[in-house]
């Protein structure tokens, strides 16, 4: 007996949905399903448009049979309606008045499958059934391909970010969009320092983890319409669109460095203190084309990056150090913070490699 309900339906069962205006037609059609596919099948029987889309909004099918002529809809209009309440559910068209054109023209509307009702050999639907599941499973996987392959085109594979191509197609439109309402946009350009200190003491591995951990703790320091991207190695850029001034840029930049202050724990026996340096640009104050203002921003890193060595080696008796072999240079990670304190065993401090930020500001800029 055909239901006119969904109900609950175990794994293994195959959901029909039969949109058909007739109950001997539709009583026709479920036993030709039955007959082939046997007790596996369950039909839900709705006999006009509106009642179908509801449904597929609702319900989850597996196909759906659709008579083009029901009583509140006709001809192509009603795969139109099943196909944009559902447009992942195959869907065959099994109707009387089914010739060539009005075949032609379903297909061209999405329907996987065509078959007249007056074609009375038994294996005709079933058989049409399975084929339009099989057509939209590979129409499926092939989406989920080119997701991926653009996906893959366009953000960076170990840590999920934007790369620098989709990086700088952002910046350009929040640029043009900058200019075209005059506001600004702020850049920012994270190093990490001392990374390659970590790859070559601890090992690629846990330098890929701690990429993926600063990049969690860049994302957080965010706003969501804001765009994080890693260029490469341990560089890393933050689009700031539509920001009123340089503070603004400098709050996010202090949210950033407050952000990686705190251990970043990759294992039960690793856990890195992370110090960056972090340049800013804005505008159309510091440029108006993507590279320029990436070369400012980077410019600006490079000048965060000598003024706190200079502030160092002021605190050291503007002396400067002889060069340490490279074992010795990497000695200090698992030993003790520059503060004398003793780091838990197997807890480096990177800031040993680079010493850790000094309680100053960069010479102040001009708010815009």
């Amino acid at each position: 007996m055909i239901q006119h309900q969904t109900r609950v339906i175990t794994d293994s069962a195959l959901r029909v949905l039969l949109i058909e205006s007739e109950a001997t037609a539709a009583a026709r059609t479920e036993a030709q399903l039955r007959e082939r596919l046997g007790a596996r099948v369950h039909v839900v029987w709705l006999r006009g448009l509106a009642d179908s889309i509801r449904a597929l909004m609702e319900s989850t099918f597996d196909v759906v049979v659709v008579e083009l002529a029901v009583y509140d809809s006709n001809g192509i209009a009603t795969l139109a309606g099943v196909r944009s309440a559902a447009p992942t559910v195959p869907v065959v068209v099994y109707a009387d008045a089914l010739d060539e054109v009005t075949a032609i023209r379903a297909l061209r509307a999405g329907a996987h499958e065509c078959v007249a009702k007056d074609d009375l050999r038994p294996d005709v639907l079933p058989r049409a059934l399975r084929f339009a599941i099989e057509r939209q499973r590979r129409l499926d996987s092939l989406e989920a391909d080119r997701v991926d392959a653009a996906h893959r085109a366009t953000h960076d594979p170990l840590t999920g970010l934007a790369n620098r191509k989709l990086f700088l197609d952002q910046l350009d439109r929040a640029l043009a969009f900058g200019t075209r309402y005059q506001r600004h946009t702020g850049l920012l350009f994270v190093d990490l320092d001392g990374f390659k200190a970590i790859n070559d003491t601890l090992g690629h591995a846990i330098g890929d983890a701690l990429l993926r951990a600063v990049s969690v703790r860049l994302l957080a320091s965010v706003r969501r319409s804001d765009a994080v991207a890693r260029l490469g190695g341990d560089e890393f850029v933050i689009l700031l669109p539509d920001v009123t001034s340089r503070s603004d840029v400098t709050f996010v930049r202090e949210a950033i460095l407050a952000a990686l202050s705190d251990p970043i724990v990759l294992s039960d026996a690793t856990s890195l203190v992370v110090r960056a340096s972090i340049g800013s640009a804005i505008a159309p104050l510091d440029g108006v084309l993507p590279q320029d203002l990436m070369d400012a921003a980077d410019a600006d890193m490079y000048r965060d990056k000598r003024e706190r060595r200079r502030m160092r080696m002021h605190d050291a008796g503007d002396v400067v150090p002889a060069p340490r072999p490279r074992e010795s240079i990497t000695a200090p990670l698992v030993k003790e913070a520059p503060n004398g304190a003793p780091v838990t065993r197997g807890i480096p401090y990177i800031g040993e490699i680079i010493p850790p930020l000094a309680d100053h500001r960069a010479p102040q800029r001009h708010h815009a």
